[in-house]
């Protein structure tokens, strides 16, 4: 395996297989979050995520999970819009101590600044806090209060219908925001796919289609951002289309002539581009494997 693949990709996928469109049983996708990391590439697997209305349910599952080789499971859970209860069990269940899991991250949708403030401080630093935060708003003093709060931000990049994909120009100021800020972020929704193309928006027969953001794309535009490179060259970098110019060479990446060394790549995923998130476990491993990246 290139390092060059390695620290672009390690750890990058969240598996959300109770999400649409997926929207598995939970027992169902935790067996499919198990079968992943038990296999080769499980590197590339980062933390199951768990709605929080299911978070009991998960815990009575828990005892059965296969304990990992490096640890216990990472476990982030998903925060509705009325989510004060959820919360509280949240935490109660994270001040236990568990034998297969721990809650690693909390995911809150988007709120307004008093809010964020005192949730970052109820939250244990042990636990990391993602804010998502709609990149069709003005959202810059948004992504300010969460750095001085020391939280992360989450930002959508697609959804069920096309309209859910957010501009390449809008999620470079997003990603310009969070560099400046010292803000890392997650992705969720609409991250299927490597590279960005035309695709089916569900999984049902004769689905719609629309246009889908790539997570290579998005890796790589975020590399750039966070190496000082311009906004219209990372704008670009999000609408290629074309795998073959997405070139990995051992210790470096090379996308039209812009050469992004492993180091800086490993250091853009630390701290700019956490992971994103995704309904499916094996369809973003298999499409690498496909395109021969793996």
């Amino acid at each position: 395996m290139l390092a060059s693949t390695r620290a672009l990709l390690t750890g990058i996928l969240d598996y959300a297989g109770t999400f649409p469109p997926a929207s598995q049983s939970l027992p169902e996708a935790v067996a499919n979050y198990a079968r992943v990391s038990s296999c080769a590439d499980r590197w590339l697997l980062g933390r199951l995520v768990v709605p929080s209305h299911s978070l009991r349910e998960f815990d009575g599952l828990a005892g059965a999970l296969p304990v990992e080789e490096n640890g216990l499971w990472n476990v982030s859970v998903v925060l509705g819009t009325r989510f004060e209860t959820r919360l509280a069990e949240a935490l109660a269940l994270a001040a236990c101590q568990h034998t297969t899991y721990r809650i690693a991250s909390l995911e809150f949708p988007p709120l307004g600044a008093s809010e964020m403030r005192d949730l970052s401080r109820s939250v244990p630093n042990t636990i990391e806090t993602f804010f998502e935060v709609p990149v069709e708003t003005d959202f810059e003093r948004c992504i300010n209060v969460i750095g001085a709060s020391g939280a992360l931000a989450k930002v959508r990049t697609g959804g069920l219908t096309a309209s859910a994909c957010p501009a390449p120009e809008a999620l470079v100021r997003f990603l310009e925001a969070c560099s400046s800020a010292g803000v890392a972020f997650k992705a969720t929704a609409g991250l299927h796919h490597a590279v960005r193309g035309c695709y089916p928006l569900t999984y049902e027969p004769g689905s719609p289609t629309g246009t889908m953001h790539g997570f290579l794309n998005v890796s790589v535009a975020a590399a750039i951002v966070h190496t000082g490179g311009r906004s219209s060259e990372a704008v670009t970098a999000l609408r290629e289309t074309s795998v073959e110019m997405f070139e990995f060479r051992a210790e470096e990446i090379v996308w039209r002539g812009r050469t992004i060394a492993a180091d800086d790549l490993a250091a853009s995923r630390r701290r700019l581009f956490r992971s994103f998130g995704s309904c499916s476990a094996r369809e973003p491993v298999d499409e690498l494997a496909r395109l021969r990246l793996l």
